[in-house]
């Protein structure tokens, strides 16, 4: 998945503390070799290779990944798609080597994606593609990852931990300071596109968290910027934000919520959310100066998003 994975736990709470976050990575480690579409012996890659001809069959972690994603895409109106996988290869995202295509590319592209287009059949637990799509987990596959690897921190009766995949991608049970429970996981955002500026803080309690946003993998062409977040329904880069943070009960959820809703725009995302009250928002938005920015929130806790002083 590209990324270190940690498991923060309190002192000596419990004894075995350590032990059992090794086990909780030794999770991840397994689903990366599921669901890694660079290893060619991986369920993805075989899926890809195989799934338009024949139907294939797949781990339950896998059909479960499957079906959540599924579901986004429908919940985003295909904002979020796990088919799109075409579209960053032509744009040349896959290497972190942005390249320009030609339109002609962009539609021919398009007709590869569409998750419409993934049939999965829970009684035999199998995967079918009714017209040839690539399947890539990088929009959800850390979020859900992170949800299994908490299954094993939480039958252990752990109660304060948190477990990121490259900062991007949290889940927090109970609080960061034992002696202080109601105070949650304290989380530092920090602005786009200068890591050295501080805008706030937002406090976890007992959820995950997913960020989006082209800070880190963007080129130019012809003096504009493009970003690798695609919009899988017009092959075209996404702008008008700067990064999205999603809260949600579950992290698969918040991690593609949080490309779907970036995707979707910032009115579409507010919408969402309101319709949605588990899921929260922070956006960040270009200010009407150079380096400033405007964040918004929708469905934040009072105590939830602490602004940094200046």
């Amino acid at each position: 998945m590209a990324c270190r994975f940690e498991v923060l736990l309190h002192p000596g709470q419990p004894p075995q503390g350590p032990e059992i976050a090794c086990k909780a990575l030794d999770i991840v480690s397994y689903l990366e070799q599921l669901w890694s579409v660079y290893l060619p012996t991986s369920e993805f890659s075989i899926i890809n290779a195989r799934a338009h001809e024949i139907p294939v069959q797949v781990s339950t972690s896998t059909l479960l990944l499957l079906q959540k994603a599924i579901q986004i895409w429908k919940e985003t109106s295909g904002a979020f798609d796990i088919t799109a996988a075409k579209l960053t290869k032509i744009w040349g995202f896959h290497r972190r080597q942005g390249v320009m295509p030609s339109e002609q590319d962009i539609q021919k592209s398009l007709l590869e994606v569409g998750s419409q287009n993934v049939e999965l059949d829970e009684s035999t637990s199998t995967v079918r593609f009714t017209k040839r799509v690539e399947l890539n987990s990088g929009g959800i596959g850390k979020g859900v990852a992170i949800d299994e690897a908490t299954t094993i921190l939480d039958q252990a009766g752990i109660e304060n931990y948190a477990i990121h995949g490259g900062k991007s991608s949290i889940r927090c049970r109970g609080a960061q300071k034992v002696t202080q429970p109601e105070s949650g996981w304290s989380i530092a955002v920090r602005h786009p596109e200068r890591s050295e500026v501080m805008l706030g803080t937002l406090r976890l309690f007992n959820q995950a968290l997913g960020t989006s946003g082209p800070a880190n993998q963007f080129f130019y062409f012809r003096g504009k910027r493009y970003g690798h977040i695609i919009d899988p329904r017009t092959g075209w880069p996404c702008d008008g934000m700067l990064s999205i943070t999603i809260l949600h009960p579950q992290a698969g959820w918040a991690d593609a919520l949080a490309t779907g809703l970036f995707v979707m725009g910032v009115d579409n995302a507010i919408a969402y959310c309101q319709k949605n009250p588990d899921t929260s928002m922070l956006a960040i938005l270009p200010g009407k100066r150079d380096g400033q920015v405007e964040v918004i929130t929708c469905n934040m806790r009072p105590d939830q998003w602490i602004v940094a002083p200046h």
